[in-house]
């Protein structure tokens, strides 16, 4: 009886979400730290350029256009600027790619507990379904969270090295555009150059230097770096020397970095204090224990 209430109760809430989500207007999220969809022309090769699986894609696109979660688009897509989207996902189209991986785990974990379960109830294999739908899905994000996180810390730690680079070209004579055009052409496959790349391009296609710097601020939410990119726009309206400012947010980044550096070390020593605490008791146990056991074994023998 309770199993049937369930079921009845979950097919209601999942036809209620479907009526309202297709009948309701769409959601859309703009984000203008997005502009490198508007000029880079990739060639993408995805799941989405497959046609026959187009028409599936589509539907399952329809469904989450229409979602109303414009947080979680604008944290998916805020991830996909942070990972350099090389293949141009939009926010959508990362999320039908999630529900894809979310069907694949339904089908992977219903097959799985078949084969070691064998038949099921329609219960369980309800419950099997959506655990897997879930663990696929949460693993897309995860995977997309993790990589972005990664390359975040890449570029974090080559900022300060890239300013030095581009603060020297700068004191050769280059402008800001030549240095950086320089730097990137070095090291083009570096996550920082890549970057960088990307405000040079935006540049050529007519943005400002004052917009192309804001949309990487948005674009890569590294530790330090609004910080750098309202110090050279200050710069360029006060018309202080730019190598100079650069070379002193490099200084002040490391001088951050190692500052960061010190108080995780004071908060290890904290941290160890508990685990050196139990070694300790287990250690001086394993000593006096022996000696404990055989006092009260003549103790209770008398």
């Amino acid at each position: 009886m309770i199993t049937i209430v369930f079921i009845n109760v979950f097919v209601l809430v999942a036809v209620f979400l479907l009526i309202s989500t297709l009948f309701r207007t769409p959601i859309n999220t703009p984000d203008e730290s997005a502009f490198r969809i508007e000029i880079d022309n990739v060639d993408r090769q995805t799941i989405f350029e497959v046609p026959w699986l187009r028409p599936l894609l589509l539907m399952i696109y329809q469904f989450i256009h229409r979602l109303n979660v414009p947080g979680l688009k604008r944290h998916i897509m805020s991830l996909l600027l942070a990972l350099g989207n090389p293949n141009q996902y939009s926010a959508e189209e990362y999320l039908v790619l999630a529900v894809v991986w979310g069907f694949v785990g339904s089908g992977a974990f219903w097959l799985s507990s078949w084969a070691f379960l064998g038949q099921m109830s329609i219960a369980g294999v309800l419950v099997y379904v959506v655990v897997g739908f879930v663990l696929g899905f949460l693993g897309a994000y995860l995977w997309l969270r993790e990589r972005a996180l990664a390359r975040l810390r890449v570029i974090a730690k080559r900022l300060p090295y890239t300013l030095d680079l581009i603060s020297m070209a700068m004191d050769a004579g280059a402008t800001f555009y030549e240095a950086a055009a320089t730097v990137v052409r070095d090291e083009p496959d570096d996550p920082m150059n890549e970057e960088l790349g990307m405000v040079v391009r935006e540049i050529d296609f007519g943005r400002s230097r004052q917009d192309s710097l804001t949309h990487l601020g948005r674009r890569i939410p590294v530790d330090g770096l609004d910080g750098i990119i309202s110090a050279v726009l200050q710069a360029e309206t006060l018309g202080t020397p730019l190598a100079e400012v650069l070379k002193l947010q490099a200084n002040l980044l490391r001088m951050r970095r190692s500052m960061r550096a010190e108080r995780k070390a004071g908060e290890a020593a904290v941290k160890m204090l508990v685990p050196s605490m139990l070694i300790l008791m287990s250690v001086v146990l394993i000593i006096f224990a022996p000696v404990l056991v055989r006092f009260l074994r003549n103790q209770y023998l008398q």
